[in-house]
């Protein structure tokens, strides 16, 4: 497939089987997706592969922390994103630089976007979340953040059981002003 095929061809997918993903193979796709412009060469990113008994730890010790009338729901939510057999965190440091933050942002937006192209080349399927939890300093603190680092995204990986929907796009020939 070509570079266009997979762009065009590529959604989010959350009907995952139970085929355990190896993560020595997603280790090296996360090699390919950093060659993504960053400024000044930051590399603003790490990650947090969250798989198998380690990533079921990681739910039971996030959802005890909550009182118990909040616990249901807390994991009904949770698990929409962790049912998938891999769950990789992007995290990136806080800058206190504005500027330097947002290009951080975008670096590893950047890296998210070719981590999921490159998912979808070797047939995995995937789906990246940013779910409101993410933010909450019992979240960064049981995943082991420092206090000044964030997660940009969560992405979902498995083999899905079939593809989401392919949904068009507008054209950019729409959105495109050209001063000439």
């Amino acid at each position: 497939m070509s570079v266009k095929e997979i762009i065009r061809n590529r959604v989010s997918s959350n009907k995952f089987t139970n085929t355990k993903v190896e993560s020595k193979q997603i280790i090296e796709l996360l090699d390919y997706a950093v060659y993504a412009p960053n400024h000044k060469m930051r590399e603003p990113w790490r990650f947090i592969i969250l798989e198998g008994s380690g990533k079921s730890l990681f739910v039971h010790r996030f959802l005890n922390e909550f009182k118990d009338d909040q616990k249901e729901d807390m994991k009904k939510t949770i698990e929409k994103v962790f049912q998938a057999p891999m769950v990789v965190a992007f995290v990136m440091p806080r800058n206190v630089n504005y500027a330097d933050e947002l290009e951080d942002l975008q670096a590893i937006s950047a890296v998210i976007q070719n981590f999921l192209l490159l998912l979808e080349e070797e047939g995995y399927g995937s789906f990246w979340k940013t779910p409101k939890y993410i933010e909450s300093d019992l979240f960064k603190e049981v995943l082991g953040l420092s206090t000044n680092e964030i997660v940009a995204g969560l992405v979902m990986v498995g083999f899905v059981e079939s593809k989401g929907q392919l949904k068009t796009r507008k054209s950019a020939s729409d959105l495109t002003t050209i001063y000439s």
